[in-house]
């Protein structure tokens, strides 16, 4: 604790001993919130960890769960010049420890994508790309590895199956699995390190029939993960087919396998969702120090707040505003991250200063357009990310 005066100039000075015990650099910027009972101080710093990117809002596939059926945004592609501005500004950050290419779109389809992963790997990042695979032939996954990717999250589920047979490509789960296996002979040939391969699953009522046979296909695949998540729904058909709070029985157990890399073996797992409702909410976006780029460069705390669109939680719709905190060719990501609007976002969502509006039950306007009656626009008071209900990698 440290006692703070207000000085006759209204500055505020702060005791050496309080700048050492937390560490203070002379000169940092402090963000001063009032709240309930005084005033809180959050420290301005360069702490960003993990950046998930947004190359591109097209895909080669039309899933139908999928949120570009029904979003408002129009799509499109980050310029090779905008990445590279993203990657000057990020050297800024001291902190940074991983890019994600991902997004509400399908990374592959960028013309330059190899370019950019290795672009990325130039300012020390440990890199991670989510795809559904159709595109990771053993051209691109060459390309890829050798530019310094390390992690890749394939999609399959059902979900995806029905894709492949409205767009016609009869051998689309073979083929994908043939690309999975491909990395696996570019891991072997690199002494089985990298690329880390994992899955990404979509629980539904129709998929979960599906589960349990995803250990066995993960430890063929020689996959060191599945992150299993339930459907974010976007449409009142698809709001019939989640599982969480209405599943009844508990999810089946996921045993784990063993997974080789070279001349030593590990232990595969299986990342599973919280399945219910509960007073524990938290916010791995904001746990975990990451912020999101669109594909137009605009700045965004979340997936979930990344673009406009509707989704139904509980039989409600809730319409959803892209919230954008700046775009880095208008402002620089640090000044982006470190201005008092994001400090504090971060700050209120960490405490997780929200109400519950599930637990209301009132189903209220404020709800209807993502705001809530504590006066917080945009809520992550319904959040299911932050409920651990909806999972990204």
């Amino acid at each position: 604790m440290a006692r703070l005066k207000i000085e006759s100039d209204g500055s505020v000075r702060l005791p050496e001993r309080f700048l050492q015990n937390y560490r203070l650099p002379h000169g940092a910027e402090v963000v001063v919130e009032p709240i309930e009972d005084g005033w809180a101080f959050h420290i301005a710093q360069p702490d960003l960890r993990k950046v998930y990117v947004e190359v591109t809002a097209l895909c080669n596939l039309n899933c139908a769960i999928c949120v570009r059926q029904v979003w408002q945004d129009r799509p499109g592609t980050m310029s090779r010049e905008l990445f590279r501005e993203l990657i000057r500004q990020l050297q800024a950050f001291p902190e940074l420890r991983r890019m994600v290419f991902g997004g509400f779109g399908e990374p592959l389809v960028h013309p330059h994508i190899v370019e950019m992963v290795a672009l990325a790997r130039t300012i020390g990042v440990r890199i991670t790309l989510t795809t559904n695979g159709l595109l990771l032939d053993s051209t691109m996954a060459k390309g890829l590895v050798e530019a310094g990717l390390d992690t890749v999250v394939v999609s399959i589920d059902p979900a995806h199956l029905e894709a492949y047979r409205k767009a016609g490509i009869v051998d689309g789960l073979d083929r994908v699995l043939d690309n999975i296996r491909g990395l696996q002979v570019l891991a072997r040939e690199r002494g089985g390190l990298v690329p880390r391969i994992g899955l990404e699953f979509v629980l539904t009522r129709d998929s979960i029939r599906e589960l349990p046979e995803v250990p066995r296909l993960a430890q063929a695949l020689n996959a060191s993960f599945v992150l299993i998540t339930h459907l974010l729904p976007h449409t009142s058909e698809q709001a019939d087919a989640i599982l969480h709070d209405r599943y009844g029985e508990p999810l089946p157990a996921m045993p784990g396998w063993p997974v080789r890399g070279g001349d030593w073996l590990g232990w595969g797992i299986a990342r599973m969702p919280r399945s219910s409702w509960g007073a524990w909410r938290h916010c791995r976006f904001i746990e975990e120090r990451s912020t999101v780029i669109r594909w137009d460069g605009g700045v965004s705390p979340c997936y979930a707040l990344m673009h406009s669109y509707p989704y139904y939680i509980y039989g409600r719709r809730k319409e959803v505003t892209a919230y954008l905190l700046g775009f880095i060719h208008e402002r620089s990501l640090m000044e982006i991250w470190t201005s008092e609007e994001y400090v504090r976002f971060r700050a209120k969502v960490r405490a997780f200063r929200f109400p519950s509006c599930v637990d209301c039950g009132m189903a209220c306007d404020y709800a209807a357009h993502n705001e809530d009656c504590w006066g917080n626009s945009p809520s992550c008071a319904d959040c299911l990310w932050a409920q651990d209900i909806i999972r990204c990698p």
